[in-house]
């Protein structure tokens, strides 16, 4: 009886054993955060961008020649501060939120973009600064549209176009069903000025459409670019390369080749 006593001890400490390790397994799994990403030009230069990180919360984005610091209310990004390398320039940005949406960011640099969320799903905005005289200052106005938690459409009208010519800007975009590299820091889909780059999935095309209409002389211009990325993934649908013309921190270039993505 006592032998038996004793295996049953032993299955017992290796049963909690087991069930120990597996806890502490799972534990381990961590979310896959976008580290690194390396900048590649046709002439076969490159710069690097790096992302940190407390938990799954960004800390910083320190690229060639802007270093952003974020700051976390809750879940919430409610501060970034940016440097601009090449000048030293400081610009902070506070953001607001009712019910965990956004709906105000105050820059440093004398301007205010306001968000409206509309009962169908899209987002209004507009773009305030002060004159001279303390008075708003309307820059532009538009609407972003989403499907499947990705940016679809943005329509733009420029309202500092000056007297008399209508400018609107219309950006369209199409994805893939794959992860988007940025999709696990936490609350950064929330920021609606990031907006080409805090969609669920992977741009695949965009195309760009630009109207100038002079009122009074019935004349108006137009043009349309069009932008195509082609993408490598990982085994977990990640995208560890991205062929585009596109930089994946905003901003395009002819000579851009490629982006090259590391992960934890």
């Amino acid at each position: 009886m006592k032998n038996l006593n004793k295996i049953i001890c032993l299955v017992s400490v290796l049963l909690i054993t087991l069930s120990s390790c597996t806890n502490e397994v799972v534990g381990l799994v961590q979310v896959q955060l976008l580290k690194k990403v390396v900048e590649v030009s046709a002439d076969g230069s490159s710069n690097t961008t790096l992302l940190t990180y407390d938990g799954n919360k960004i800390v910083n984005i320190d690229k060639v020649d802007k270093n952003s610091t974020f700051s976390y209310t809750g879940d919430l990004i409610t501060k970034i501060t940016d440097l601009d390398k090449s000048n030293q320039h400081v610009n902070t940005l506070q953001y607001a939120y009712t019910d965990g949406e956004l709906v105000k960011i105050t820059s440093s640099d004398n301007y205010v973009l306001n968000y409206v969320h509309n009962t169908d799903g899209s987002v209004s905005y507009e773009k305030l600064t002060k004159d001279s005289n303390n008075n708003d200052v309307k820059i532009y106005h538009g609407t972003l549209y989403f499907q499947n938690g990705n940016l679809i459409k943005d329509d733009k009208i420029l309202d500092d176009a000056g007297a008399g010519i209508l400018a609107e800007n219309t950006i369209s975009k199409t994805y893939d069903s794959k992860n988007n590299a940025l999709s696990n820091i936490l609350g950064f889909n929330k920021l609606l000025d990031y907006s080409t780059i805090i969609s669920s999935n992977n741009g695949v095309s965009s195309s760009i459409t630009s109207l100038v209409k002079h009122i009074d002389e019935d004349q108006s211009t137009s043009s349309i670019k069009m932008n195509l990325s082609k993408y490598l993934y990982d085994s977990n649908n990640y995208p560890t390369e991205i062929v585009s013309e596109n930089i994946l921190f905003g901003g395009n270039n002819a000579t851009h080749v490629k982006s090259q993505l590391f992960y934890n």
